[in-house]
């Protein structure tokens, strides 16, 4: 079945290794632009950090931005693409107080403010055990935010609404284009990519440097590539037939 969009992971994935990006870069735009997937970049990364890397890294312009790990959706141009997706974030939200119960955990250190917005709380926490996390998910819940925790690497900590993430976002663009779940293609490296892979029918690319927090959650019809990074979505696309 012919692949229509790709949602793509920027960090681990088609950015890492400059030249596997370069190969990716002409590989793509080689595609002739009537047969071209829409590219969505999905990404923890808000939206002026993503337009600066796609400039340094010499990444192909996309179609759609997904930023702040499912928090944001922005078409080309970086206007805000629909405020019904804003919306559904906002319910049971409330940013000051995720900040003041995720910072009282112990050994926890906030990201950069880059790194934070209204909808995405970010924070570095080494080597966070299953009983931590489910302390920090209570007491949000406790306190009446509506929020997950998105933990990966061993170290990223996101506090996030519960409708905010990198595969309910791609959910929301699925609907919106019309593109059936199975013509829609998914490629990531870590555990915050998970959900992509989770929506039903879409087809996934594991690059060889996936970690296993993904291999592990990824399900449906997957392929695991030998390269790594950029390299490694190469090869799913050609194993698709995209290339």
């Amino acid at each position: 079945m012919t692949i229509r969009l790709f949602s793509s992971d920027l960090d681990g994935t088609l950015v890492g290794v400059p030249d596997a990006t370069a190969r990716f870069f002409a590989a793509w735009e080689a595609i002739p632009r009537a047969g071209r997937p829409l590219l969505v970049y999905n990404t923890g990364r808000l939206l002026d950090d993503v337009h600066a890397l796609v400039s340094a890294a010499g990444l192909p312009e996309p179609d759609l931005i997904v930023a702040g790990v499912g928090t944001m959706v922005y078409d080309r141009g970086g206007g805000t693409a629909h405020e019904a997706f804003t919306a559904e974030l906002a319910r049971g939200w409330d940013i000051a107080v995720v900040r003041r119960i995720a910072g009282a955990v112990e050994g926890i250190r906030p990201q950069d403010e880059a790194y934070q917005h209204g909808f995405k709380s970010s924070w570095f926490l080494d080597d966070a055990d299953p009983q931590t996390l489910d302390r920090l998910a209570a007491a949000l819940a406790a306190a009446g935010v509506d929020a997950q925790i998105v933990y990966s690497s061993r170290r990223d900590l996101d506090v996030l609404p519960r409708a905010g993430h990198k595969g309910n976002a791609l959910r929301f663009l699925i609907g919106e284009t019309g593109i059936p779940p199975e013509e829609v293609l998914v490629a990531g490296d870590t555990g915050n990519d998970a959900a992509m892979f989770a929506l039903p029918g879409v087809r996934g690319i594991l690059p060889g440097n996936a970690l296993p927090e993904l291999r592990a959650a990824a399900r449906g019809e997957i392929y695991t590539a030998t390269a790594e990074n950029a390299d490694g979505v190469l090869e799913g696309l050609r194993h698709f037939g995209v290339i």
